[in-house]
């Protein structure tokens, strides 16, 4: 059911299904209006045939009474196939009774207005006309109906054929169209997916043309080259001004080190913990610019050695396993055996430890946190917390984001995704009914 909502929400889907049901209705219409075009014209004619075959007899009437009537009607029905005759007679007697002539069934009226009509002879439908001769006489002579009921269907069949060949031709025409529609438009939500994830490079080269995709993925190229400049001038600004401002932090956390060992006063003493304490949050914050600047400007993926995903994730939870105790968290792993992968061991290094300092800063004692390492690689560290607002999960990885209560300066999950994206992964976040969930694996399986 979901496949199904789906596709009936693509474009290329609905488009198709708009253009065979106009096909069909144009095919439906078409036959209707030949049937009964064709089916009118024939009745016309044979009742224009009765009307000539009733005129002759009224001369007959003319020249030799009722009797030469019947002659001649005998001699007209002598000629007809007895199974399935194409025409019919009937002279009734001014009583109504049959004096001649092959139909039997009883025609409603005594024929004085010439009335024409239909009426059931066997498995036969009779078209004819009822006329009054003099005396009170009679005649009505009618056509077979069944001819033209076999060209109906023969008709119908015919258009039958040609409206389904026609529709198939329709169909296959707009699935082609559909499907390259279909392929325009996926390179251009693909380009954007990728600039999202990270891959600023990311660009449609759709061919170029003159319809409506080619003139919008000309835009999107270009829209999406003009943010790719703001983000590198963005970028460039805050790089250099960690650049530029770290080294005098240092310098002055120095130099407040040297006033704190030559002060005796307890209260000025505090004042210049506290400066010091400010100088570290900053210089921190500049550090992680610089690694985030140092992320991004790495290899593609693809690049680098092979190297165990595995081992290092065993190594930092040995590592953080002390921390955690500390913090009373229900620390665990499930590591899968040489989980290897390319790239830069360093960068996902610090890409598992910022996910489990995220986790064991944020989570309340008594709570779990889970290491999980699989092959992909999936990385997926796992926590019993509060979890992640459902509106926070799209935002969680922006710099400098920070959830209600949150501390830092939201740059540990932004380093995450960069890193990941540069080894051809993503990061993502969810509910784990309770507390959130961190996955970062290869960008095919998101």
């Amino acid at each position: 059911m979901p496949m199904r909502r789906d596709l009936l929400s693509s474009i290329a889907v609905r488009q198709t299904l708009v253009s065979i049901t106009v096909m069909i209705v144009a095919v439906a219409a078409l036959t209707a209006a030949t049937v009964v075009t064709v089916e009118t014209s024939l009745r016309d004619d044979l009742l224009h045939t009765v009307d000539t075959d009733i005129s002759g007899l009224t001369d007959s009437m003319v020249r030799g009474g009722w009797r030469e009537v019947a002659a001649r009607i005998g001699d007209r029905t002598d000629f007809i196939t007895p199974g399935h005759p194409a025409a019919y007679y009937r002279l009734a007697s001014p009583a109504g009774g049959r004096i001649a002539g092959n139909l039997t069934a009883v025609v409603p009226g005594d024929g004085r207005s010439s009335t024409a009509g239909e009426v059931h002879e066997g498995d036969d439908v009779v078209l004819y006309r009822a006329t009054q001769l003099r005396g009170g006489y009679t005649l009505l002579v009618g056509r077979s109906l069944l001819p033209v009921a076999a060209l109906r269907r023969r008709m119908l069949a015919i258009f039958g054929v040609i409206g389904v060949g026609t529709v198939g031709l329709a169909l296959l025409a707009s699935s082609i169209a559909a499907a390259r529609l279909a392929r325009r438009v996926a390179v251009l939500d693909g380009t954007l997916e990728r600039f999202a994830r990270g891959d600023h490079a990311a660009r449609t080269a759709l061919a170029p043309g003159r319809d409506e995709l080619a003139r919008l993925a000309v835009h999107v190229d270009r829209h999406l080259e003009w943010a790719a400049h703001l983000l590198t001038a963005q970028r460039a600004i805050s790089d250099n001004i960690a650049h530029e401002l770290r080294t005098p932090l240092v310098h002055l956390d120095t130099r407040l080190i040297r006033a704190i060992e030559h002060n005796h006063d307890a209260t000025v003493a505090s004042e210049l913990d506290a400066a010091r304490s400010d100088i570290r949050s900053v210089v921190s914050l500049f550090d992680a610019l610089l690694d985030l600047a140092l992320a991004e400007a790495g290899h593609l993926p693809g690049a680098g050695a092979v190297f165990d995903v595995s081992e290092i994730a065993a190594d930092l939870a040995e590592l953080y396993d002390a921390s955690a105790e500390e913090a009373g968290l229900d620390f665990s792993t499930r590591i899968a055996p040489q989980v290897t992968m390319r790239g830069e061991p360093m960068a996902i290094t610090r890409l598992i430890a910022n996910l489990l300092d995220n986790a064991i800063k944020y989570v309340p004692a008594g709570t779990r946190v889970r290491l999980i390492v699989a092959d992909g690689p999936r990385i997926i560290v796992e926590d019993g917390g509060d979890g992640i607002a459902a509106d926070d999960r799209d935002r969680i990885f922006a710099r400098f984001y920070r959830s209600a209560g949150g501390t830092g300066h939201g740059l540990g999950l932004a380093l995450v995704k960069v890193i990941a994206a540069r080894h051809g992964l993503v990061a993502r976040v969810e509910d784990a009914a309770p507390g959130a969930r961190f996955v970062i694996e290869p960008a095919a399986a998101a």
